[in-house]
């Protein structure tokens, strides 16, 4: 028998839970591992087979998510023992990020709710040891207490989720929840589902709770590449972990997809604003994770969790190379040209009425996936017509580019249909659809104006509006200095 057969899934966060306590006990060997710790975890991650017992449950969700944090884990790790070279808390930094990774891998093989709820819980306690990298940034400490309440008030919601699930259900264990939603047995589902819904929005960062995230940006970049590749995107974990739930309680689903419409949009709007390139990135990941609860809103469960994965390697990769970004010329400030934005909007219509055409049997009796491609076109067509502004050359390299992202669109449509196991939810209202393709048409509209926006007073007020997150953060300051009047120390 394969050794990676044999292996108890539990082994796969104990592997960075040792590399993190044997990082404390031989400090001037830590950097040397971690790195291989977490690697070696990705590895048995890759290979270990599925299996399901009281405790664990890897299945494809399970794997897909562990093999992703390990992998995103590793080259952070890596890139933290260069970065942070010469600093004397080096290996405490690195034993905490250990931690973390172990307690999120914890997370998500999680079959057991109380189990998920302390590994949720641990991982929130890690994070912000880390966010205190710094004691003595004054914006360090407080952004960590403000995580630091948006977090229990998230750990008590996802509780009394979870006692109302075992009351109705009389289980703990996950994969029978799903069993007995799926022989029937509907009891608490629809408060919980809300419970969790409130839970996954604190998480990932959703409006009005999303101050936290832009927020801690003075704790070390390394930090700020696995908060926002990995830890951000529990919320979303989650509900596809509880998919059932959230399958049996529409109202809650609605209620996801409208917060995230509005999120997403209120992210792209604020991130354009921002002059400093991680708060940027923060913003964009407010963004992201709105439409990742879009698409878990929609039911679009296969496609939410690639969205997931490809989110978490690009906003890796940004964070890690955040620094060559520096002094270049934001794009939105580029003219765009109206005729190039014509040819964006009638290329993008083509390719993505191809797409409808090869999706029309997958779902033939939902407009889901219309909307998804509707937001598909629109942002083929901002992308040919930013390639094709000025430099007409660049057309047919343009159109090359935009036809392989509709394959790749139309390849992953596909391929997230079958993806993920999880039950069909109730097809979408119309009026819900309809929302967020206004949202986002609207959202188009908006970045193709944009480089317009100094030339009139309206831009330049919105653009001052935008700066400050239109006043949110400040407001969220104010209520947690009434909970927790103690300054941090200078």
């Amino acid at each position: 028998m394969p050794l990676a057969n044999a292996v108890h899934p539990l082994v796969i966060p104990l592997i960075p839970l040792l590399a993190g306590s044997l990082a404390r006990i031989a400090p001037h060997h830590a950097h040397r591992i971690v790195t291989p710790a977490l690697a070696g975890a990705c590895v048995l991650a890759v290979f270990t087979r599925p299996a399901a017992d009281a405790l664990t449950r890897l299945d494809t969700l399970a794997s897909t998510m562990a093999v992703l944090v390990s992998f995103v884990g590793a080259v952070v790790l890596r890139f933290s023992t260069r970065y942070l070279e010469g600093d004397p808390d080096r290996a405490r930094f690195l034993s905490w990020m250990c931690l973390t990774l172990s307690a999120v891998l914890t997370l998500v093989i999680s079959n057991h709710l109380l189990l998920l709820l302390g590994a949720w819980t641990a991982t929130s306690l890690c994070l912000h040891r880390l966010l205190l990298h710094h004691p003595h940034r004054a914006g360090a400490v407080y952004a960590a207490r403000k995580k630091f309440v948006f977090s229990r008030i998230a750990e008590g919601s996802l509780l009394a989720a979870a006692l109302m699930l075992h009351a109705g259900h009389d289980t703990w264990r996950i994969d029978e929840l799903t069993a007995s939603i799926a022989a029937g047995n509907h009891a608490g589902l629809p408060a919980a589902a809300f419970l969790l819904a409130f839970c996954a929005m604190l998480k990932s960062a959703q409006f009005p709770f999303h101050s936290w995230l832009p927020d801690t940006m003075d704790t070390p970049t390394p930090v700020s590449a696995l908060m926002h590749a990995g830890i951000v995107n529990a919320g979303g974990f989650l509900i596809l972990r509880l998919a059932p739930v959230f399958a049996a309680a529409p109202a809650a689903m609605h209620l996801l997809a409208i917060t995230g419409t509005f999120t997403a949009v209120f992210g792209a709007i604020v991130m354009l604003a921002q002059p400093a390139v991680k708060r940027s990135l923060a913003f964009s990941t407010i963004a992201q994770m709105g439409f990742m609860m879009i698409q878990c809103g929609l039911g679009a469960w296969g496609l939410a969790l690639l969205h997931l994965v490809a989110h978490s390697l690009y906003k890796a990769h940004a964070f890690l190379r955040a620094g060559s970004t520096v002094g270049a010329t934001p794009r939105a400030a580029i003219p765009l040209a109206t005729p190039a934005l014509a040819v964006g909007l009638i290329s993008a219509a083509v390719i993505v009425a191809g797409l409808s055409i090869a999706l029309k049997p997958l779902a033939p009796d939902t407009a889901t996936p219309q909307v998804f491609l509707a937001i598909i076109a629109f942002a083929l067509a901002y992308g040919i017509g930013r390639a094709w502004s000025g430099h007409a050359r660049s057309l047919p390299l343009a159109m090359a580019i935009a036809t392989a992202v509709g394959a790749l669109a139309c390849a992953l449509h596909l391929t997230a249909a079958g993806f993920l196991t999880a039950p069909a939810p109730p097809p979408a209202p119309v009026w819900l659809t309809a929302i967020v393709g206004i949202a986002f048409a609207l959202l188009f509209l908006f970045q193709a104006l944009l480089w317009r926006a100094s030339a009139h007073p309206l831009g330049r007020r919105l653009y001052v509006h935008a700066l400050n997150g239109f006043y949110v953060g400040p407001l969220a300051n104010r209520l947690l200095k009434r909970l927790w009047p103690t300054q941090p120390l200078a």
